[in-house]
């Protein structure tokens, strides 16, 4: 009878340890993954800031945030990544951007007036 006690005891243990065992591995991730750094750019006659630096790989979204009404500013163009958006005025919009690789990206409206430039560094060995 003992033994069926500690097999029953030592089963549950397993069972308990099997399912918690996932879910903390899961969470591990979850912890590990790098943060998203959120910047925020106001676009009144100019953007604020006109330039952000930012590290090689880093997660970035940028919140845009149009408070000019001219149509100049009506949208933002990273043209070396392929990005068009349009900004309404006093409405934020966000730019998820991908991870980068060290250079210069420059961003303008879309009239190539208003212009600002996104700067990644390389990370330090």
């Amino acid at each position: 009878m003992p033994n069926v006690i500690l097999r029953v005891v030592l089963s549950t243990c397993v069972t308990a340890v099997a399912g918690v065992l996932p879910a903390a591995a899961e969470a591990a991730k979850v912890e590990r993954a790098p943060a998203v750094r959120e910047i925020e750019v106001v676009v009144d006659g100019s953007y604020r800031p006109d330039r952000i630096t930012v590290a090689e790989g880093e997660r970035v979204r940028l919140n845009f945030v149009r408070r000019d009404r001219s149509p100049c500013t009506r949208e933002v163009v990273f043209a070396a990544l392929g990005i068009r958006r349009e900004l309404p005025t006093d409405q934020p919009v966000t730019i998820e951007l991908p991870a980068l690789t060290a250079g210069v990206y420059e961003f303008n409206c879309g009239m190539n007036m208003t212009r600002g430039v996104l700067e990644v560094v390389a990370r330090k060995p």
